[in-house]
């Protein structure tokens, strides 16, 4: 597979990984209206699952801030189900940030993204290297359910991409299109590191739909045994 095939598989990917994200959380909100008769305790649950990837989220819009020197405000890592974004749903954490260029503010909203990436290599080596005992197993699964969720980007995250996407699609068709010259050292180098992460990226797919099969079959059985039914909206 060639770099440009690499990167197209790891888009879809992350699409699937943004997907299977609203779907686990509407599971856990499900589980929660069916035995407790409220969303309330499903979304603390969720959010205390993955506040160690909140945290890790934050913290990199926050270093990468600082590493570029746009001054920070409040770091939240708690959500307010209170007072819900645009789209309805609740924002996990925040930071603020001044405002800044195009670039910056690219680098700053993609940060978590990278810092997830990186993450993931790690633990996707360690799953697949050495014995472990179950409890190591179950944590590093752990890690990667935490880290594959929580490392996507929300709107306010993607402000600047339409910039960046111009320019990645000008790259690109000048690499295909025009006779510039790349080293073939380069080219390789690249679409091996893109390939090694789709498979940490292919990993986190599997993982969290372990997690959401066994929210969905509990959440069914719960639903035959009330007579109740969850709809998603």
């Amino acid at each position: 597979m060639g770099l440009l095939g690499a990167i197209v598989l790891a888009t879809v990917a992350i699409i699937i990984l943004s997907t299977l994200r609203t779907w686990l959380h509407f599971e856990f909100v499900a589980l929660s209206l069916l035995v407790f008769k409220t969303n309330r305790v499903g979304k603390w649950l969720y959010t205390l699952i993955f506040l160690p990837g909140t945290i890790l989220h934050e913290l990199s819009h926050w270093l990468m801030a600082e590493l570029l020197g746009v001054r920070t405000g409040e770091i939240t890592v708690l959500p307010d189900f209170d007072s819900p974004t645009e789209g309805g749903s609740e924002r996990l954490g925040s930071v603020a940030t001044a405002s800044s260029g195009p670039v910056r503010s690219f680098l700053i909203g993609a940060a978590p993204f990278f810092t997830g990436l990186g993450i993931l290599w790690i633990l996707g080596s360690l799953l697949q290297s050495g014995d472990w005992l179950l409890w190591q197993y179950a944590l590093i699964f752990y890690g990667i359910v935490v880290v594959g969720s929580s490392m996507l980007l929300s709107k306010e995250d993607r402000r600047s991409w339409p910039f960046i996407v111009i320019l990645v699609a000008i790259l690109l068709i000048s690499y295909y299109f025009l006779p510039i010259t790349v080293p073939v050292t380069f080219v390789s180098a690249a679409t091996n590191l893109v390939s090694r992460l789709n498979q940490v990226l292919f990993v986190t797919v599997g993982a969290i739909l372990v997690i959401i099969g066994i929210s969905y079959a509990l959440r069914r059985i719960i639903e035959k045994i009330l007579g109740k039914k969850v709809i998603r909206r």
